[in-house]
């Protein structure tokens, strides 16, 4: 395993990345959430992924963690940094895998780069806003990062000054914020840590390339959905806060080729830890 790799793009931009589980397992590239890092499968540990078979890839996106800023990306962009660290490592197929803020990055893969992947899957993520999703599931965080990115930058570092605080003042905080089964999965021994040095290695540069990154989902996409004709699998737990059931299943209602997969008791992080077997059987094509 090796948590920080460097790779130089074509355009002088440093892309950093991560490898977890078994070097010579099924590659899949996974795509993190919002605010954190290539750091963020940790959360699951090592061990689940050389157990599963998995080699897991995960950069960090443009101007998060370790990675150079790209200024007026959008969603496609990130199709061809992909495909070049796909082809410094030798990997001709692989699978997609996006957390929350990385389902798009997911979507974007499937539409553009299909023929250079085994299969793709989103876990608990986010799709595109309009100022009428906002309004209607009435998320102020999301209209705070949409209108008034500067004041979101700002509860940013506050946050991030929290995430030294101790584990337990942690947890406390979080019991009241979040589903049960995402506060049991945090609760668990070492977890809190691992999140805590995933979102702090996200925001080791500053907040803009977080920002840009959150941003990107309450503007325009730069491709459609319409475009995305492989098989998608998407997996939510019905007890999801962050992001809204009834426009995760219109989008799928949309999709031929898209499997949306429910679980009751799931909330919006735990799915990924719980449903690891699952969302790998998948990723391999079992």
């Amino acid at each position: 395993m090796e948590s920080t790799n460097l790779l130089t793009l074509p355009d002088n931009r440093r892309l950093a990345y991560a490898e977890y589980g078994d070097p010579n397992g099924h590659p899949v590239f996974y795509f993190h959430g919002g605010g954190t890092s290539r750091l963020e499968p940790l959360l699951l540990g090592d061990e689940v992924f050389t157990r599963l078979g998995l080699r897991l890839i995960a950069p960090d996106r443009p101007g998060i963690g370790q990675s150079d800023f790209q200024p007026n990306r959008g969603f496609s962009n990130w199709t061809k940094d992909v495909t070049f660290l796909a082809d410094a490592l030798g990997l001709d197929k692989f699978s997609v895998l996006g957390v929350s803020s990385g389902g798009g990055y997911t979507a974007a893969c499937a539409a553009k780069i299909p023929n250079r992947l085994h299969s793709a899957v989103i876990v608990s993520g986010a799709w595109e806003f309009t100022t009428a999703d906002l309004l209607r599931y009435n998320r102020w965080s999301l209209i705070l990062i949409k209108y008034f990115p500067w004041l979101y930058q700002a509860s940013m570092k506050l946050t991030q000054r929290s995430l030294n605080d101790p584990p337990d003042k942690l947890l406390e905080t979080l019991k009241k914020r979040l589903p049960a089964a995402d506060y049991a999965v945090l609760k668990s021994p070492g977890r809190i840590k691992k999140s805590c040095e995933a979102l702090n290695e996200g925001l080791r540069s500053g907040t803009q390339g977080t920002v840009w990154d959150l941003q990107l989902y309450f503007k325009k996409w730069d491709f459609s959905l319409d475009e995305i004709r492989i098989p998608l699998t998407l997996f939510y737990g019905e007890e999801d806060r962050n992001v809204p059931l009834d426009l995760v299943k219109q989008i799928a209602a949309t999709l031929p080729t898209t499997k949306l997969v429910m679980y009751p008791n799931e909330g919006h992080i735990s799915v990924v830890v719980n449903q690891i077997e699952a969302i790998a059987k998948v990723l391999v094509g079992e």
